[in-house]
């Protein structure tokens, strides 16, 4: 088979001779196209650790009726009528939801997803190889692969079915790792997906005793704990755990259902996301009072385990959920760039 970019240059092919029998085309996504690119999905994905199936509705909402969605940015792989794979890319960005606010990012390009069967590398390459061209043409000269949960650089697939594997590069999926190399992408940094199960008795009261003793020396400065509900256009609806001096917000975090993760597995699987500590009050443990009073909030409503994403270069940070709290190693997720 041999891939064609309608439109624009011939990708060259890396497939065998053998297999040049039928001709693959790569074109722009057209409405007619979602039933195929969400077949395609499910198909590349299923049996992931985070995979449910992808339903049209999820991949309109999340997708195709985002303000910032172009389908020249969508190329999908078709032999006649059969969506094969699909990749989807477009310049960087800050924001992606309010137009308006919109900036981009000169010189860089994203590719948010990359979905093709897994026995089918060429067919990656391919896609992967159009999407650079493509950005390159539109004057990128980095173009980068993030996790899929990065907030604000993977907007389209941010908590969509599977999207954790997307654009495919969890540390533990080697083909993928060794597709991009070919196509020239290096690591630039690498990401932990930690867990605390809350089942972990002694854990747990070992991280219960440590927030005694620090509420205990806190006890004179005035600090209290607050929640309140929190909005936002890249999670799904969750609570803020907070620690007030007066007016003044001294630490923040934020918790909630993965709600579609726990309907597929059955598992109430709770994120943690926006830790923070007022600079001139680090270094007191409570970054870890924080953590701990959201995770006993997300205990009393049902949580079975917490999870979060942290840079690796952020020792702080790294050291805080892995050492300090407790959570446990779970997935390595890397961003790739190629310079082109």
């Amino acid at each position: 088979m041999r891939a064609a970019l309608a439109n624009s240059a011939l990708i060259a092919s890396r497939r065998p001779a053998e297999w040049q029998t039928e001709v693959t085309a790569l074109r722009a996504y057209e409405a007619s196209d979602l039933p195929g690119v969400v077949q395609a999905w499910n198909r590349a994905l299923a049996g992931g650790a985070n995979f449910f199936p992808l339903t049209e509705d999820c991949f309109q909402a999340r997708v195709a009726r985002q303000p910032s969605f172009s389908p020249q940015g969508l190329l999908v792989a078709a032999q006649g009528d059969q969506v094969t794979g699909f990749v989807h890319f477009g310049p960087a960005t800050n924001f992606w939801f309010d137009l308006a606010e919109r900036q981009v990012t000169p010189g860089e390009g994203l590719i948010w997803a990359l979905v093709a069967p897994p026995s089918d590398r060429p067919l990656a390459g391919d896609l992967l190889g159009a999407a650079m061209l493509r950005l390159r043409e539109a004057g990128a000269r980095r173009i980068l692969l993030y996790p899929s949960w990065v907030q604000c650089t993977q907007p389209f697939y941010n908590g969509i079915a599977g999207g954790y594997e997307m654009p495919g590069i969890s540390a533990s999926r080697e083909e993928a790792l060794a597709l991009a190399a070919d196509q020239g992408f290096e690591p630039i940094a690498e990401y932990g997906t930690p867990e605390f199960d809350l089942s972990d008795g002694d854990r747990l009261a070992a991280l219960r005793a440590e927030a005694v003793r620090i509420r205990l020396r806190m006890r004179d400065t005035g600090l209290e704990p607050r929640f309140r509900e929190v909005t936002s256009a890249f999670f799904p609806p969750r609570r803020a755990a907070v620690l007030v001096r007066g007016t003044e917000t001294i630490a923040t975090t934020a918790y909630g259902l993965w709600g579609e993760y726990a309907q597929a597995h059955g598992r109430r699987l709770y994120g943690i996301t926006g830790v923070h500590v007022a600079t001139h009050w680090r270094g007191l443990g409570l970054g870890k009072l924080i953590v701990t009073l959201a995770l006993e909030a997300a205990l009393a409503e049902g949580a079975e385990a917490l999870h979060l994403h942290v840079y690796r270069a952020n020792a702080p940070a790294w050291n805080l959920y892995h050492r300090a709290v407790g959570f446990q190693p779970r997935h390595t997720w890397l961003t790739l760039a190629a310079q082109v």
